[in-house]
């Protein structure tokens, strides 16, 4: 029986979005770790390992947040993206984030919520995931406390702020 749950969520699983990289961690992670991937539909079931769980797409908000809360990581080997939100929202369910330095998905970490890897380590990959797992680096209050720094109500502040700022205007 798994003792730790990989968890990753796509909605469009292909190369770009690191499917290739889940099926690579499958040979790689020992019989402890259970990968979970939401958003593998039909087309995509025979090739991915049948030891890997595939959940169906879901816009269910409410099993999104027990599949993210259950995980003991999230994986987001994106290739290309630009602010993946799925980092955001696995951190707002207390879940640390391991993710490819690509993108926005940097900027959404930091040294209290998950780590980076360059794109395609799978050797740092893999001792990253290992290291979460089983020595419980990050609290599930950092990783919350950090996703509430993208709150979309403070964040549209801080826009409206910069934009008066430019233009000369008092901010509020």
């Amino acid at each position: 029986m798994s003792k730790y749950l990989v968890l990753g969520v796509s909605f469009n699983w292909e190369k770009r979005k690191g499917l290739d990289v889940f099926i690579e961690l499958e040979k790689r992670l020992g019989l402890d770790y259970k990968i979970v991937l939401v958003g593998a539909d039909e087309n995509l079931a025979y090739k991915i390992p049948d030891r890997i769980v595939k959940i169906p797409r879901t816009a269910d908000q409410e099993e999104l947040a027990r599949l993210y809360s259950a995980a003991n990581v999230f994986v987001n080997p994106t290739r290309e993206d630009n602010f993946p939100t799925v980092n955001i929202e696995a951190l707002a369910c207390g879940t640390p984030v391991i993710t490819f330095h690509t993108g926005g998905s940097a900027e959404m970490l930091d040294t209290g919520s998950g780590y980076c890897v360059e794109t395609d380590d799978y050797n740092e990959l893999v001792d990253r995931i290992v290291h979460i797992c089983e020595n419980g680096v990050f609290s599930e209050e950092a990783c919350i406390k950090r996703a509430r720094q993208f709150d979309r109500y403070t964040k549209f502040k801080e826009y409206v702020d910069l934009y008066d700022s430019l233009l000369g205007r008092e901010t509020g």
